[in-house]
């Protein structure tokens, strides 16, 4: 009985780690730090993952559950600061100018005809991640890192493109579109195993009778 009290116990944690709260709003710090932004929210989770589902869409951020992903910039603090998004109305670009603190962001005209939403994501040395949720129609605007540790502003590691397309868009290349799910969590095989071990204690258990 202890064996299988402890078990479900484990099962219990593993299970929870898949709930996760939802989003919350930015403080008055970092809302604006990133124009034009319609909101500003941080992630629950400590990176932006993109298995095995997006967690982005975990935290409903903005009140939306389906989001995609189209890629990331300055991806581990450095690398190209421009990404390529092919859709079948056409090929669009978004890049940033400046470093890894602040500058400018900006998107090619007319992505509005294939979006409905689009959220830039930012991560760095604050162990959630921020996203914005860019003002209807706005092609450029201007950056500062929201990661603050202790006040300080920290580096940008990544800047990750997120959009909800149009009726009717579809995409041409990768990356984009949500992430395939891994086909059996690592949690889930761990349960199994638990309970393999229940298994084996109630026959020992037999057994010895």
């Amino acid at each position: 009985m202890r064996l299988l009290n402890k078990i479900l116990v484990v099962s219990s944690f593993i299970i929870s780690t898949y709930i996760h709260a939802a989003s919350i709003a930015c403080d008055a710090a970092i809302a604006n730090k990133v124009t034009v932004n319609m909101g500003c929210e941080v992630g629950s989770q400590k990176n932006d993952k993109l298995n095995p589902t997006l967690a982005v869409n975990d935290d409903a951020m903005f009140g939306i559950t389906n989001w995609e992903f189209f890629g990331k910039i300055f991806e581990g603090g450095s690398g190209d600061n421009s990404l390529d998004i092919n859709l079948s109305t056409g090929n669009y670009t978004f890049s940033a100018t400046g470093d890894l603190q602040m500058g400018t962001w900006s998107m090619t005209s007319g992505i509005w005809t294939a979006f409905d939403d689009i959220m830039l994501v930012f991560k760095g040395g604050n162990p959630n991640f921020t996203g914005y949720h860019i003002k209807d129609g706005e092609i450029s605007g201007s950056y500062m890192t929201p990661q603050l540790k202790d006040g300080k502003p920290q580096d940008i590691s990544h800047i990750t493109f997120y959009g909800v397309k149009g009726d009717g868009v579809e995409c041409q290349a990768t990356p984009c579109g949500p992430i395939p799910p891994v086909p059996e969590p690592s949690s889930i095989a761990l349960f199994m195993l638990g309970m393999t071990g229940v298994g084996c204690a109630v026959r020992r258990r037999k057994n010895k009778q």
